[in-house]
């Protein structure tokens, strides 16, 4: 895994560009500690750099930015190619192409210059982000992999292109100026707690979409394309499947992602997704694999003993932290140098932990990332059913009046009354549950449902209604499910575990997220993935196959830290209490009257949510830092 920038100047520039490139380059070491590489093209108008996180051959053959061996192409990419061995024989045979090295690079590099680069996106499977540069054409092309695993940002204004991994990298090209935020951004950032691509905090920076392909020629983006879309749900879909096969493509995606020339581990919470991930690199490793996991001494809210219970049955080789207040506190303000915008996932904490717990054993793991969103895990697609039920029977009247007796339920009181319950039925954020119920009693169509579903301050719901985000399919499980595909997993799930496996040199591999098992469960039934109202029914199934179902049978706890919990430690407030009554929130397009009225009406009253005040608090630190 690799940290990639560049940029082109459009106009003439009073600095030094080599000094500039290699200033902004080591901006990524986090990314790529093991080398770093430059590269200009002889017009001395484009300018490329590169940090490397060395996998597959680790001699610095592999060093990057790399030249195509015809001479043509410049490449810096990030990611990893998981077939790469299979397209490199074909080259190899159908074209005598001769590899200098060992790197799924050079087999992407080799691809491009003999059978083009949209033929390659075609045939290439894994996690990546790359620009290439034509000698011949004198363009860059950006891309990015299907689901947005790796990240691409880019500025582009009538004097500059500058693109990286990170955004920390742009903001130092510009040594943070003429770096403007965006208001429209903030708003989304308020509604959702994640800042959507292709937008970004700062005006003019974008973020290359999941699947998309920009070229840019003679200062203009001369195209802009998705080279794949979400499939399966426009095709007829499969009622009977074949469970055998789902437990074959899933190893045989495992078996794929393990391959590298250092040692791998796995992330394992206990849960279906990264216990069925542990079992299958158990089976397929000849020796003990390296797990690691994170709990919380709010006995409520730890999974860590679940791990341990399966690492134990596989005979892992099992590595554990518990974390407390102590270690948020110590560990909060990373959020700044981490995501470089508001970023509201309360779970980053211990993803970033945990990432630095394997990083001290191993350079890769892999994780359960995607299996909820692929195999239909997540709460809300049980209770899409339900609702739109509900609704269905229930006059609009009554709906009102009961969404009017929900919102004005104090969140504090519905938190505390939940307590008893949130380990038996998985209810942690109650509040914040049924924020959400109330939203979604008087929804009007799919898209309207998915915007109330997900809206974290009630106060902004107006604007996120009129903006035009999300998608529509015919029923509303699947609409659901398209629109945490192509934006809740990219913009937050993805976005949290690159920047905090990163910030520790460490890759994470997703093994759900293979397009081949992905498109092949795309293609069977809601009906058949949620039997008998099961979430997960395909995984739960396979999984049997390797380890007991009272190991795995538990309700849904998730990774977010225990907020309601945290808020009223002395430390949290006294902290809180700097950010929301310092910052300067209107640079933020908010008012700052308006926002400190949040926390304190907060501690005084619990009248908000805690993911709502946690979500200011992110931001402010942002503000606080930037």
């Amino acid at each position: 895994m690799c940290g990639i920038v560049g940029f082109q100047n459009f106009a003439k520039v009073n600095f030094d560009c080599i000094k500039k490139l290699e200033q902004i380059t080591k901006t990524l070491n986090h990314r790529g500690p093991d080398y770093c590489g430059f590269w200009k093209c002889d017009n001395g108008n484009t300018f490329l750099g590169h940090t490397r996180l060395s996998i597959i051959d680790l001699s610095e053959n592999g060093s990057q930015p790399m030249i195509s061996l015809n001479g043509r192409y410049v490449i810096v990419f990030n990611g990893e190619i998981y077939n790469y061995k299979s397209i490199k024989k074909d080259l190899e045979k159908k074209f005598n192409v001769k590899f200098n090295n060992e790197t799924d690079t050079s087999v992407l590099l080799e691809s491009i210059s003999v059978i083009g680069l949209r033929q390659t996106l075609k045939l290439i499977e894994g996690m990546f982000a790359f620009a290439l540069f034509d000698k011949k054409e004198e363009s860059i092309t950006l891309v990015r992999d299907r689901y947005g695993e790796k990240p691409l940002f880019y500025f582009f204004d009538e004097k500059n292109l500058v693109f990286s991994s990170e955004l920390k990298a742009i903001r130092k090209f510009f040594d943070r100026q003429n770096m403007e935020i965006d208001s429209q951004s903030s708003q989304l950032y308020s509604c959702l707690g994640y800042i959507p691509a292709p937008k970004t905090i700062f005006k003019k920076t974008y973020k290359v979409l999941p699947s998309e392909l920009i070229k840019i020629k003679d200062k203009k983006i001369i195209k802009k394309e998705k080279y794949w879309g979400f499939l399966g749900k426009k095709n007829k879909q499969i009622e009977i499947h074949d469970h055998n096969n789902i437990n074959y493509l899933i190893e045989k995606s495992v078996k794929k992602l393990m391959v590298a020339d250092v040692e791998i581990g796995c992330f394992l919470s206990g849960g279906i997704d990264s216990s069925l991930v542990a079992s299958l690199m158990q089976k397929n490793s000849l020796k003990k694999i390296k797990t690691f996991t994170i709990g919380f001494k709010e006995k409520q809210f730890d999974e860590s003993k679940y791990a341990k219970k399966i690492s134990n049955y596989l005979g892992t080789d099992h590595h554990e932290m518990i974390i407390s207040i102590d270690d948020m506190i110590n560990n909060i303000e990373n959020v700044f140098d981490i995501y470089d915008e508001p970023f509201g996932d309360s779970s980053f904490l211990p993803t970033n932990l945990v990432s630095k717990l394997a990083s001290k054993s191993v350079k890769v793991v892999l994780s359960g990332d995607g299996g909820d969103e692929i195999f239909l895990g997540y709460n809300r697609y049980l209770f899409a059913k339900r609702i739109q039920k509900f609704n269905n029977y229930i006059p609009l009247g009554i709906r009102k009046t009961l969404k009017y007796l929900l919102i004005n339920f104090p969140p504090g009181v519905l938190d505390t009354i939940s307590k008893p319950f949130e380990k038996n039925f998985g209810i942690q954020g109650f509040s914040h549950k049924i924020q959400k119920i109330s939203n979604l009693l008087d929804y009007n169509d799919h898209i309207d449902f998915y915007k109330k579903l997900n809206v974290i301050d009630n106060e902004n719901l107006k604007f996120l209604e009129k903006h035009k985000l999300f998608e529509q399919v015919d029923d509303l499980i699947s609409s659901t499910q398209i629109n945490d595909v192509n934006y809740y997993l990219p913009n937050d799930i993805l976005t949290k575990v690159d920047r905090a496996s990163m910030n520790n040199s460490l890759e994470v591999r997703a093994p759900f997220l293979d397009v081949v098992l992905a498109n092949h469960i795309f293609k069977i039934s809601n009906k058949s993935k949620m039997k008998n109202g099961t979430l997960k029914y395909l995984l739960k199934k396979c999984l049997n196959d390797y380890v007991p179902k009272e190991y795995f049978d538990r309700p849904k706890m998730g990774f977010a830290i225990p907020l309601d919990i945290w808020l009223k430690k002395k430390k949290i407030i006294k902290l809180f209490d700097e950010i929301f009554n310092t910052v300067e929130w209107e640079r933020l397009s908010m008012s700052s009257l308006s926002i400190q009225k949040i926390w304190s009406d907060y501690k005084l009253y619990k009248n908000y949510t805690p993911t709502t005040v946690w979500n200011y608090a992110m931001a402010g630190i942002w503000l606080k830092r930037s």
